[in-house]
């Protein structure tokens, strides 16, 4: 990234400040508390059930080169009720073995959560307590935001990224059907007024489709014609980027327990998986972006989403356990 003007920086954090508080509409005291330092609660005061996982825990409020996509917020197992996952920690990716295996991925490549950001298909932990989150959910309303998608629209137009990297499936699909959007319906009315205009269900393209328009998984490519941004996404790119071209893709595997695990042996399909992902994003990161593999991989370091509470208290000893694995295997 070339180096920016305060201006434009000042710029580039209204952006994603407009965004956190449509997302957080009717929350009280979201607005004041952009490291959501306290969960998210209703206007009676209450922590809600499911707060949304949206704020400077997700990354950095200005242009990143990577902007990550990963489906639905999890809990470690912990089914709504745990301290750890981004449920528990409100931090994307934080405390699982997923989030283990996304910190290898960003030390592979020579970056770190205070360089780039975080979104996902679905910024609330699904009802069902983990896992992938369904279509009715993502087409549910967020805060002022008519769906997940118009949420997610905003944040790739926010970030400007150079690369888009799509966690599994259900990230790509929903990323897919977000950029197609046009700018209207992107809100809900206030629903504390009672006015609780609905919109329409968005269709998310099936991976069939995307395969068919050119993507692959594992291989970076640019936005393929069939699956063009919709004109109004188009526009606000070019008023927001200027000549910046739209972002090359990366669909990978997501990192979850259940496709790869430090806790497996070199001759497993787990440890095979991670190594096949990493290549992938190495691969991207040089031809997209111009960056070389870090080798060895450098530590996360101590400040910035680094330095929260529940980093430190919830997250770090977990995912320096599963590292240090990670690194006795090779990776």
């Amino acid at each position: 990234m070339t180096r920016v003007q305060p201006e434009q920086r000042a710029e580039e954090a209204a952006r994603f400040r407009a965004i956190f508080r449509t997302a957080h509409r009717g929350h009280a005291a979201c607005a004041g508390d952009e490291w959501l330092m306290r969960p998210c609660a209703a206007p009676s005061g209450e922590p809600l059930d499911r707060p949304v996982v949206w704020s400077r825990r997700n990354g950095p409020w200005r242009r990143v080169e990577i902007l990550w996509i990963g489906a639905a917020p999890g809990n470690a197992g912990g089914k709504g009720s745990g301290p750890r996952g981004a449920h528990g920690t409100r931090i994307p990716f934080g405390g699982d073995v997923a989030g283990a295996n996304l910190e290898v991925l960003f030390s592979s490549i020579g970056i770190n959560r205070n360089e780039t950001f975080i979104a996902a298909a679905l910024n609330q932990l699904p009802a069902r307590g983990g896992g992938e989150p369904t279509t009715t959910e993502i087409n549910a309303p967020i805060g002022g935001y008519a769906t997940s998608v118009h949420l997610l629209r905003d944040t790739i137009l926010a970030a400007g990224p150079r690369l888009v990297v799509l966690l599994g499936a259900v990230a790509l699909r929903t990323a897919v059907a977000a950029v197609g959007l046009a700018t209207r319906p992107a809100f809900v009315a206030d629903r504390s007024s009672g006015d609780t205009a609905d919109p329409w269900p968005v269709r998310l393209p099936t991976t069939a489709r995307i395969e068919a328009a050119g993507i692959r998984r594992g291989n970076a490519t640019s936005w393929p014609d069939a699956l063009a941004p919709s004109e109004p996404f188009f526009v606000e790119w070019r008023t927001a980027w200027g000549d910046s071209p739209l972002p090359a893709i990366l669909w990978l595997l997501h990192p979850s327990a259940q496709n790869m695990s430090p806790f497996a042996g070199p001759a497993t399909a787990f440890h095979q998986r991670m190594v096949e992902t990493r290549a992938a994003l190495i691969a991207a990161a040089r031809t997209v972006l111009g960056r070389e593999p870090c080798d060895p991989r450098p530590y996360p370091p101590t400040d910035g989403i680094y330095a929260l509470p529940e980093w430190r208290e919830h997250v770090a000893p977990a995912l320096e356990k599963m590292d240090a694995l990670w690194r006795a295997r090779g990776v």
